[in-house]
């Protein structure tokens, strides 16, 4: 089972919650959405694992991610992963056992762990082992091993930036620009997913991808085909467009089981917020995706989810219309039971808004907003008319 504790770090007050195949995190700036997606991303890092058991400064890299100042005196974290590790963070101090083993036996499962998936990844790339390990040659390949030694692929919210910025990573690289590590990261893999496919097709979002000579172009479908550089088109399509090149390419790549993703909705209209999620809950459905997490400040999702779940519901009725196909396709659909949707940053701080009755998010849940904004409309429109009338 894989699970999360923590209680008081940064603006996380308490959250005990079990990784879901998808799994949703809603509430407002500043709540701890990032924070929790920080921290998974930091423990399914078999290096820092490595770290943790050599006791050698694991807190550097809470420092790459900008939430090394969030601990405090009685800051407690609990971790379950996949494979049976088990991370702790108590006293001031991180420790880690896998399964029943001891702490010696541990280390060892770590360093040989370590040592199989480079020989693999090695071998696939055509890379002679022996040589490489003969002519020390591994600082060659560090930074580029590193994304073979984690579980989940982190999807930052600054990714927009990639699009101005890839064809400059080595630049960026040299010249120590001062770039959050997770940005950097996934610029690399952006890189990568260009060199993967020279053409990417996105129709649903109404665009294609070319890799050009120098410059990556996007085609506009419905537009005349009219070509623009990626970096001159708008804000959705530069955020939208390298995410799921990276996330197509490293699931054929096998780089990662789990996908953490900041605000997928990021600068687009709510139609193509839903094509984004459908895309997503299609990815839960690969045989090597354990888990799609998403942080979001969108109800549009959360409505588009219900529509998803309440599809795949009827689709196991006997006797339900097979017009249900046409409006939601079998691969967008997602079973109730492999969703978890939570709200923080309320009293009730890390809370369910999925209706164990239903299994469906409360309509009261997406109906606040609108209602604040109606009753506010409606004052307002009172106090108009009886500004009218005198």
């Amino acid at each position: 089972m894989n699970r999360i504790k923590i209680h008081n770090f940064g603006p996380v007050k308490d959250v005990d919650i079990k990784i879901s195949k998808l799994m949703i995190f809603i509430g407002p700036q500043g709540s701890g959405k990032s924070t929790i997606a920080k921290l998974l991303t930091i423990f399914s890092d078999v290096l820092w694992w490595r770290m943790v058991s050599e006791n050698d400064n694991p807190l550097s890299e809470f420092k790459k991610m900008g939430i090394d100042k969030y601990f405090s005196p009685d800051t407690t974290i609990d971790y379950i992963g996949f494979g049976g590790e088990h991370l702790f963070y108590r006293d001031s101090k991180f420790s880690i056992s896998i399964n029943d083993y001891s702490k010696e036996q541990t280390h060892q499962l770590i360093l040989e762990f370590i040592a199989s998936s480079t020989e693999k990844r090695l071998q696939m790339m055509g890379v002679d082992i022996k040589d490489y390990y003969a002519n020390k040659s591994a600082e060659e390949y560090r930074k580029f091993m590193r994304t073979y030694l984690k579980m989940i692929c982190y999807i930052p919210a600054e990714r927009n930036l990639a699009a101005a910025l890839s064809s400059s990573l080595a630049n960026i690289i040299l010249s120590n620009t001062p770039l959050p590590n997770t940005l950097l990261e996934y610029i690399s893999l952006f890189e990568r997913a260009k060199n993967h496919y020279p053409t990417y097709d996105a129709s649903f979002l109404g665009i294609k991808y070319n890799k050009g000579k120098g410059t990556d172009c996007i085609t506009l479908t419905g537009y005349n085909d009219k070509s623009l550089p990626l970096e001159a088109c708008s804000s959705g399509i530069q955020s939208a467009l390298p995410m799921l090149m990276v996330i197509d390419y490293a699931r054929e790549d096998n780089c990662f089981d789990t996908f953490i993703i900041e605000e997928p909705e990021q600068n687009l209209f709510p139609i193509n917020q839903r094509e984004i999620l459908n895309r997503l809950i299609s990815l839960t459905h690969k045989n090597n995706c354990r888990s799609v997490i998403i942080n979001t400040h969108s109800p549009y999702l959360l409505s588009a989810l219900n529509v998803s779940m309440l599809a795949a519901k009827i689709a196991r009725l006997k006797g339900h219309d097979d017009s249900i196909d046409d409006i939601v396709p079998p691969q967008f659909r997602i079973d109730s039971d492999d969703v978890a949707v939570f709200s923080l940053g309320e009293e009730d701080y890390c809370k369910s808004i999925v209706n164990e009755k239903t299994g469906l998010i409360s309509v009261n849940y997406l109906d606040v907003v609108s209602e604040t904004i109606s009753s506010d409309y409606h004052y307002l429109y009172q106090q108009y008319l009886n500004t009218l009338q005198k």
